[in-house]
């Protein structure tokens, strides 16, 4: 039973770090494999690892062994089996620290390059979290490590990619965006290794009660690295509002409009109502909607903290304007049909550092579903 969410949860300040922000789209992924790392598996019995001695070194514990694996391809590899079983429970591959780009062991994932923002973009939630134990964690040398875990879907596994932030990284974000610099950590973690380990032993060493992101699901697994030119398909039932959290509400005075837009200077008086309301999306900005023609409509978003006031991408031949939207998310969906493609389009935008960024563009039918709401037409 999932307890609670991470939302209900006070957590210490390195932990609030690992809770960033929630990245992008999901995507689809292929058929999941048995979760092997190094060619090792969850379950496997280690007793044939010690007896032919592929083992560079071995720590038993009352209960556990660690062994560890002579190094592949720029990777050190530990294994924790069960003392009385001899069946190996967890399984890590972390990157030398000389070593950036060796392949992650899932999917297209490289250590030392691929980014924290990057794991959960592909997730599309943050993970669940052991209560016992915190997400993120300092390290010696002035870093900080931050866990994403996540269920693999069909097995009683848990998959966890552990990002660094290094000391230099964190310096220099604390030099760029100063007390702002934890809204920027995603993209400098980066990954570290990669784990997967039986859910029991887990709850067992880091507590039994779990904490899941909102928007969470299981994951499946890749062992492969995927063909080059693959294409992966973006689920348009699974993109959610919560997938793209804001950090904050703002709820400071109201700026007078700073139009960069031209055209938004001839719906000053709209533009100047609009803002007046507050904040009704991506936490500080008011969208306005102002008709232009029978059928016709363009939108603005004005930031109510610094006033500037800019226009929502849409198409000039744009009918049927339809938007949705809320105040704690980044995602805004537009709805409007194309009078030369006789098409209705629906497309999912995110608004990132005061720039535009389209997810994906989804031809909905024929001009008159445009007629239909967007919540209508994402039932459908």
């Amino acid at each position: 039973m999932r307890s609670k969410s991470f939302g209900r949860i006070k957590l210490a300040c390195l932990a609030f770090v690992a809770l960033g922000a929630c990245v992008g789209a999901i995507v689809t992924s292929s058929p999941s494999y048995a979760q092997t790392i190094a060619g090792h598996a969850i379950g496997e019995d280690a007793s044939k690892l010690v007896a032919d001695q592929q083992v560079s070194s071995s720590k038993p514990t009352a209960e556990y062994t660690i062994l560890r694996l002579p190094s592949p391809n720029g990777i050190d590899v530990t294994l924790t089996y069960q003392n009385g079983s001899r069946k190996i429970i967890q399984i890590e591959a972390t990157r030398r620290p000389s070593q950036s780009g060796a392949w992650g062991q899932f999917g297209k994932f490289e250590f030392g390059k691929t980014s924290l923002s990057e794991v959960r973009s592909l997730f599309g939630s943050k993970g669940l979290l052991f209560t016992g134990v915190a997400p993120a964690t300092a390290t010696p040398d002035g870093g900080v490590t931050i866990v994403s875990s996540y269920e693999v879907q069909g097995t009683k596994t848990i998959a966890s990619f552990v990002s660094k932030i290094s000391s230099a990284s964190l310096r220099e974000l604390k030099q760029r965006f100063g007390e702002d610099m934890y809204a920027h950590l995603d993209d400098v973690a980066l990954l570290e290794s990669t784990v997967v380990a039986d859910i029991e032993y887990l709850k067992g060493t880091r507590g039994n009660e779990l904490v899941y992101d909102v928007g969470y699901a299981p994951i499946m697994w890749e062992n492969a690295i995927s063909p080059v030119g693959e294409v992966r398909q973006i689920s348009v039932a699974r993109i959610s509002p919560s997938q793209l959290p804001v950090h904050r509400i703002y709820n400071g005075p109201i700026n007078a409009p700073y139009f960069t837009d031209a055209s938004a200077r001839n719906f000053q008086t709209r533009i100047s109502e609009g803002m007046a309301g507050g904040p009704t999306f991506a936490g500080e900005y008011a969208v306005i909607q102002v008709g232009c023609g029978t059928g016709c409509s363009i939108a603005y978003v004005a930031s109510v903290r610094t006033g500037e006031v800019s226009r929502i991408p849409i198409d000039e031949a744009a009918q049927y304007l339809d938007l949705k939207y809320q105040i704690d998310s980044r995602l805004l969906v537009k709805q409007s049909a194309r009078g030369a493609a006789s098409k209705c389009h629906m497309q999912f935008l995110t608004m990132d550092e005061g720039e535009w960024i389209s997810l994906l563009e989804h031809v909905v039918g024929p001009t008159e579903t445009c007629y239909n709401s967007i919540a209508q037409n994402l039932r459908n």
